[in-house]
């Protein structure tokens, strides 16, 4: 069995899910999230709510210690001598580590954020199938929706500010990518696409409507409620080609658009401050700026 520890906002929720459903997948076993995170409130993080619910992905919940699960499956294995029982893999590197991918322990544990596709590629046809929304769409959803699916070309356009900006430690390590990068996105993909209307997502609305001025057809589009981040996320991977912030949100928001023809223009800095290497953040196809 694989037991994933599931934390922090949707998009490392899902780049978490994704290591774990590959593991189980090649080994042929279970897998189960870890939900302790969001049994309470950090000091030191934004506020998160568990989401994968809001998919048709295949799981299960851990309700009690792994070691539970440990000592049960130590009782069910015959060769248990041959090679370790439990394993805990944590997250050492920013980029992609192969090790990882290895065939696991009969229960491994999963502690990291693995923002790679390279962590599960071998299994995308079945991530994608499992990774379609699964949830009533309200009123203001099916109008964006409409309004993606009669434009000619919709680009999605995320600007995420919020904690980027205000988090005493988001805002050092991350922060907001400023107007330039946007700017020269925008110029760049619309040169290629004269007829694309623009989708803005953002945490910031007021900044977009007072800041990102465009001649080109676009809309700003101001999901609400408590399922506002999963609105916009499928919103997102509608449109055909895309603009993402450093964020591992607008990165799945482009990732879950099947097109192969897709332009997906991601930050050529990620973090603002962080020495990690970044070189299998971004798929190969898409392009840096």
């Amino acid at each position: 069995m694989v037991i994933a520890k599931i934390t922090s906002g949707l998009g490392n929720q899902l780049f978490q899910y994704a290591l774990g459903r590959h593991l189980a997948l090649q080994n042929n076993t279970s897998l189960w999230f870890d939900l302790r995170y969001f049994h309470q409130e950090y000091e030191t993080d934004t506020p998160r709510k568990f989401k994968l619910d809001r998919f048709n992905v295949a799981y299960n919940l851990l309700d009690k210690s792994p070691w539970l699960y440990a000592s049960k499956a130590t009782r069910l294995l015959p060769n248990r001598s041959l090679r370790p029982l439990v394993e805990t893999r944590y997250e050492t590197e920013f980029h992609f580590e192969p090790r990882m991918i290895s065939p696991t322990a009969p229960l491994t544990i999963l502690w990291g954020f693995w923002q790679s596709e390279r962590y599960f590629e071998a299994s995308t046809a079945q991530i994608r199938q499992e990774l379609t929304f699964r949830r009533a769409e309200g009123d203001t959803f099916r109008a964006y929706k409409q309004q993606i699916e009669q434009a000619n070309v919709p680009v999605s356009v995320h600007i995420r500010r919020g904690d980027y900006v205000t988090h005493p430690e988001f805002s050092q390590s991350f922060g907001f990518l400023g107007l330039n990068y946007y700017q020269t996105a925008i110029t760049y993909l619309t040169s290629r696409l004269p007829n694309a209307t623009l989708f803005f997502f953002s945490d910031d609305p007021d900044w977009v409507r007072a800041n990102l001025n465009t001649a080109h057809p676009n809309v700003l589009v101001a999901n609400t409620g408590p399922d506002a981040d999963v609105d916009d996320l499928q919103l997102m991977s509608l449109c055909h080609h895309h603009i993402i912030a450093n964020s591992s949100f607008s990165w799945w928001g482009a990732w879950l658009d099947p097109r192969p023809d897709k332009i997906v223009i991601a930050p050529q800095r990620w973090f603002a401050n962080k020495p990690w290497d970044t070189k299998d953040l971004v798929p190969a196809s898409w392009l840096r700026m």
